[in-house]
């Protein structure tokens, strides 16, 4: 049995990742989106590790860190990553578009915010928020649409998950004004309408916003809307375990949203509190562990451990969280998170998700 500071066990799985930095162009070995086994390019996992680089950087001031962060910044700000000047290129799968929704943008977005806090870089700003206000907004709904990497606009990202991240991460924008006010427009209109399971588990397919604010925007999408709550009840039982695996990952954006918005009511509401109330539940943490969703590809011990510190301020619950990640995918110090991973090169990185975490915790490896 070995016990670790949480920090240093990232510390120690960055220095085998900034080996595996492309010296050429600064990028990060692409994965293939997990289970989904989508090709993806290095602009997700380049993100990711800019993240971990940065936030290290902020932690230990460590030269080292930087030099990598900057490598990295310089890729995303490429025409490989870029090649239209418009949205990030992010996968390359046949029948699906190239952005990876609003999905990917949320994750480059997210980097470019850190860097620009942990590097003082303006630009990282000045881009992230230039990406944010190329995705069109409708302000019935409250939601987004998708742009392609070309710059065409595409319909609005129907997966209730890519949308809350993408507002969370656009209320990370703290000099945008209308970044931060559509995305507590969004926690206020959309969030509030999420669907769940009796138990509290949000739906996967969960719909988006009230049925009466599609009215105003056109037949056609209030027809596109009433289809899709009528075929919900028929996805409800196939999707429990795909959204028992990615509830900790909308659990996780929503602890985002809250460490901005403190004092919205939503936060005192019957639903949040059955959505953190189910993490206890054993069927639940049973369901979670045999996901293919979950701590191998959405880490969801990390994730929930973030949650519990932010709605919780339960150390103890967190602890326990911390231990039930590394029990399911603990390889050895430098890959803390990649035992049977399905995707090694993303397995690595998603490490970063433990940088937004308070305090230093002691975990336990078996």
């Amino acid at each position: 049995m070995l016990k670790i500071k949480l920090n240093e066990l990232i510390i120690n799985s960055t220095a085998n990742l900034i080996a595996s930095q492309n010296s050429a162009n600064g990028s990060f070995p692409e994965g293939h989106n997990g289970p989904y086994i989508d090709p993806e390019t290095s602009v997700r996992n380049t993100s990711h590790s800019l993240f971990l680089l940065a936030g290290l950087y902020q932690k230990t001031n460590t030269h080292e860190y930087k030099v990598a962060g900057e490598k990295a910044i310089n890729y995303l700000f490429s025409e490989i990553a870029r090649p239209y000047h418009k949205t990030f290129h992010c996968r390359d799968t046949a029948g699906k578009d190239h952005c990876n929704g609003l999905i990917g943008q949320a994750w480059v977005m997210e980097a470019l915010i850190k860097a620009y806090h942990a590097f003082n870089r303006e630009d990282c700003y000045e881009l992230a928020e230039e990406i944010f206000l190329l995705h069109p907004w409708n302000p019935e709904i409250g939601i987004w649409n998708r742009v392609e990497i070309d710059g065409e606009v595409l319909t609005y990202d129907n997966t209730f998950n890519h949308q809350l991240w993408f507002a969370s991460v656009a209320a990370q924008l703290d000099k945008t004004q209308v970044a931060q006010q559509r995305a507590l427009f969004f926690l206020q209109k959309v969030a509030c309408h999420v669907s769940l399971y009796d138990n509290g588990v949000i739906f996967h397919g969960s719909r988006m916003g009230s049925m009466s604010s599609y009215v105003s925007s056109g037949l056609l999408s209030y027809a596109r809307q009433v289809k899709r709550c009528f075929l919900q009840w028929r996805t409800l039982k196939p999707l429990y375990s795909k959204s028992v695996g990615y509830h900790s990952f909308n659990l996780y954006a929503f602890a985002m949203l809250k460490d901005i918005f403190p004092e919205e009511p939503f936060w005192r509401s019957e639903k949040i509190r059955n959505m953190m109330d189910v993490i206890n539940n054993p069927d639940f943490q049973k369901t979670l562990q045999e996901s293919e969703f979950s701590y191998r590809y959405n880490v969801s011990g990390i994730e929930i451990a973030y949650a519990v510190e932010t709605f919780m301020k339960n150390e103890q619950e967190v602890t326990i969280w911390l231990n039930r990640q590394l029990k399911e995918t603990y390889l050895d110090n430098l890959y803390p998170l990649s035992r049977d991973a399905v995707d090694l090169n993303t397995s690595v990185v998603r490490i970063y998700e433990a940088l937004r975490l308070i305090n230093d915790y002691e975990v336990t490896i078996e």
